[in-house]
């Protein structure tokens, strides 16, 4: 079991904690199914409001994004935000699976397998989506009952007096709708964390949102705070690393293959690869991408030049074809550091604010059987029953025999 301060200074393991194989390796696969599902969600919305496969690859590659100079109809809408669901829920769910790993590390199991964490998130995951989305309901449901008595309203004279007789109640509710707002955020950020090292249901998940932001929220802002901080560091480093390997790679190849071969597949690599950095992102922040990406030498993949003439037809349109694949493996290869050093962190969090809100460590709560176990057991228990029936006839049959042998001699 891993001694813990049970303050700030745990929140700077995160970074050596993420930094595992089996770690990134779900958090990669998160990343790829999720990318997958809002990339083809997103390319049938946008086809459905009008815009040209070419246009969106010209300007988004993979990952449309939706901006307020464009105008999508309803249709478009419900699939451009059914690809948000479907990877924010898979994001949750392969948070709730590192969770678990970390949480499994922490106890001192160092072997805990990827496949049983995959079980265990498959399993318990939907407490991870449902303890926001029941929040989300519930606010939106309260908007809609203001809306409704706004509509009384309209009515000539009662309207205006039930207008000034509500505004405080009304205010109120307002105040509480904001709270479960923040709640909901909170839930977003630790809830597949709570799952990871708890198993709760929706119900105690929440409770232990509540539960976080209420006992303990100065503490909660601040941690969550250093852990960007030893995020960014860490992805900061990794792409500063596999910028480096790549031009190295670049570098050993031009010793053999000609300039002008591998310039032309590298090149044409590079042009299928494009990070689209959401308008919805404060300015600063896409500054700070834009000067990071410059700073490591890889300024195209803001900004991918021409598809040029392919170096020997085809053969060399295939080769850029798969570099420009491992390109983006590599770009999640970096993003997955990055999450699993974030749910890592948020598994320390958690962790610390219930030894310091409730008293209790979490590392010495033996693990509880799980229901898979339990129907093994009683498996295993019915064929022991069988087993002894069965000696249990075998042991009585020589007795039944013994009177009609006795009566044969007599």
């Amino acid at each position: 079991m891993t001694n813990l301060h049970f303050n700030f200074k745990d929140v700077f393991r995160a970074g050596r904690l993420g930094f595992s194989a089996k770690k990134m390796w779900l958090s990669f696969l998160g990343l790829l199914l999720g990318g997958i599902g809002y990339a083809i969600l997103s390319y049938l919305a946008f086809l459905a409001a009008g815009f040209e496969i070419s246009e969106i690859w010209s300007y988004y590659r993979l990952m449309p994004f939706y901006s307020q100079e464009m105008g999508f109809p309803w249709y478009s809408w419900v699939l451009w935000i059914a690809g948000i669901i479907w990877w924010l829920c898979v994001a949750l769910i392969s948070g709730v699976a590192v969770s678990k790993v970390t949480y499994e590390q922490l106890k001192g199991d160092e072997f805990y397998e990827i496949k049983e964490a995959i079980k265990f998130a498959l399993k318990n995951g939907k407490s991870a989506i449902m303890a926001p989305l029941v929040l989300i309901i519930f606010i939106i449901s309260l908007i809609i009952m203001g809306i409704i008595l706004a509509l009384i309203t309209w009515i000539p004279y009662f309207g205006q007096l039930f207008f000034s007789i509500m505004a405080i109640p009304a205010f109120f509710v307002c105040i509480f709708v904001l709270y479960l707002a923040i709640v909901t955020i909170v839930t977003f950020v630790i809830g597949p964390s709570i799952v990871g090292t708890t198993g709760n249901d929706t119900f105690d998940t929440l409770f232990e949102s509540f539960s976080v932001i209420n006992d303990q929220p100065w503490r909660f802002i601040t941690y969550e705070f250093l852990l960007r901080i030893v995020l960014v560091i860490g992805v900061g480093i990794l792409g500063f690393f596999a910028a480096k390997a790549i031009f190295l790679c670049y570098t050993v190849i031009g010793i053999i293959v000609p300039a002008e071969k591998i310039g032309n597949i590298f090149t044409n690599a590079a042009y299928y690869v494009k990070l689209f950095i959401p308008p919805f992102c404060p300015e600063s922040i896409q500054n700070f991408i834009t000067r990071y990406v410059e700073w490591i030498g890889m300024t195209n993949l803001l900004f991918p030049s021409e598809y040029v003439s392919a170096y020997e037809g085809w053969a060399g349109a295939i080769a850029s074809f798969i570099l420009g694949i491992i390109y983006y493996l590599i770009i999640l290869g970096v993003v997955s550091l990055g999450c699993s050093i974030y749910w890592a962190g948020n598994t320390l969090i958690f962790t610390v604010l219930v030894k310091k809100k409730d008293d209790k460590n979490l590392l010495e709560i033996k693990e509880e059987i799980f229901e898979e176990k339990k129907e093994e057991e009683k498996t295993e228990e019915k064929e022991e029953e069988k087993k002894t029936k069965k000696s249990r006839k075998k042991e009585e049959e020589p007795t039944e025999e013994k009177p009609a042998e006795e009566e044969k001699k007599e």
